[in-house]
């Protein structure tokens, strides 16, 4: 998370320069020049600074907050880990809990039963793009990542596993 957090603040420094700093010399016979030419270069200079000093933002607070990202008890699971984090989920509505890996990332997918009623859950509109869109690759709008906890993925998933046997509702 705090290597997350040094990625952010450069990029995020690295859009401040590409728009304040003004370049004295340069070649703009090379093909690729187009990009440090006024408008291009702020533009992306200023993409740079609302995308990632809005990660920055939601990362530092993530990381000073002094709350459980997840709570686990015998009535369900509590999801706090991220901005997209639906809050409490019974242990009667999951179906199953599983692992996976997308793009170099371990994630935990928690499938529900009623998954259009967790969607129907949220009005922001962020947040219910990012859950359709978790629906729709992955069968379910709950997807944990392990990054912002203080656990490894593969042991988080063996002992959500194990609290959904324990304490299972038919």
């Amino acid at each position: 998370m705090t290597l997350l957090l040094v990625g952010t603040f450069a990029f995020t420094l690295l859009g401040f320069f590409l728009i304040f700093l003004d370049p004295e010399s340069i070649n703009y016979s090379s093909r690729h020049s187009w990009i440090m030419r006024p408008i291009p270069r702020f533009l992306a200079g200023l993409f740079f600074v609302i995308f990632f000093g809005f990660t920055l933002i939601m990362m530092m607070i993530r990381l000073f907050n002094k709350n459980p990202g997840l709570i686990i008890n015998e009535k369900g699971i509590y999801d706090n880990s991220s901005a997209f984090a639906l809050g409490f989920i019974p242990w009667k509505d999951i179906k199953d809990i599983k692992i996976v890996n997308i793009n170099n990332g371990k994630f935990i997918l928690i499938v529900v039963r009623n998954p259009t009623e967790y969607l129907n859950k949220t009005t922001q509109w962020l947040k219910l793009r990012v859950l359709k869109m978790n629906y729709r690759y992955h069968g379910t709008p709950i997807c944990l990542s392990a990054n912002s906890l203080q656990m490894e993925a593969t042991n988080l998933c063996s002992l959500l596993g194990e609290k959904r046997n324990e304490y299972k509702v038919q």
